[in-house]
């Protein structure tokens, strides 16, 4: 039997709202939306990112979307699952354009060292499980200027000069996502993580990070079942939590 996660009956479009994020749990806290419910809108006004972060995207260029799932089967230990579903998810739909896309801890995705989609995903707990979880992205499609102080912001249209229609690009970024979270439901998570460390931003190069002790070199070597980042330094493996370290370009 076939399986879908997405649909055309499922999808919200907004002109204009404050945070897609924010609207979707609002869905939440309301009504129950079925798994798979997307909100899309031309013009996000609050955007956030990660922590204060604020995400810069023009009017009508790029897709800005949160995603609600229904992730029930998933332990609350194993959330970061969901990271590596969404992540992966835009790194394979990139993929079919660019070649050199990777996936910065914990979930930016960078087209060399460009960052071109921000994530931003909350849970809500229920028991001992997850019983939404509302996936915010924000991906530059056809952006060319950027007047935010973002150091590093690129899009698809910088990148392969060329333009996009932007319902044709939902489609097929939710056909990515949705392959990455049938294999979560069907216990592919190891798959999943061999996938994620194989796309990893400085996967086992050496570079320059900073924690609270200062700069240091360091390698990237993978991440525990939890999600957090595994970075080998001075013959010891230092493990950081979500802004813990930064990376240093």
């Amino acid at each position: 039997m076939n399986r879908c996660l997405f649909s055309p009956q499922l999808l919200i479009r907004k002109n204009e709202i404050h945070s897609t994020n924010n609207f979707a749990l609002e869905l939440i806290k309301t009504q129950k939306p079925s798994g798979g419910t997307v909100v899309l809108t031309l013009s996000q006004t609050k955007g956030r990112g990660q922590r204060t972060n604020v995400w810069e995207s023009e009017l009508g260029k790029n897709l800005t979307i949160s995603i609600i799932l229904t992730p029930e089967f998933l332990p609350i230990a194993r959330q970061f699952q969901i990271s590596l579903v969404i992540s992966l998810g835009v790194y394979d739909y990139l993929r079919n354009y660019l070649k050199k896309v990777n996936i910065k801890w914990p979930n930016d995705i960078y087209v060399e060292d460009e960052k071109i989609a921000g994530i931003l995903i909350e849970h809500s707990i229920m028991g001992s499980v997850l019983s939404h979880s509302i996936c915010g992205l924000g991906l530059n499609i056809n952006q060319v200027k950027f007047v935010s102080d973002a150091p590093n912001p690129t899009s698809l249209a910088i990148c392969t000069g060329k333009e996009y229609d932007l319902d044709q690009e939902l489609t097929k970024l939710l056909n990515c996502i949705e392959n990455r979270y049938f294999q979560l439901e069907d216990n592919k998570s190891d798959q999943l993580e061999k996938d994620y460390l194989n796309a990893l931003y400085w996967m086992k190069e050496k570079h320059q990070f900073s924690d609270e002790n200062g700069q240091f070199e360091g390698e990237i070597i993978g991440i525990t079942e939890y999600g957090q980042l595994r970075i080998k330094a001075m013959d010891e493996e230092r493990i950081y939590n979500f802004k813990e370290v930064s990376f240093i370009h």
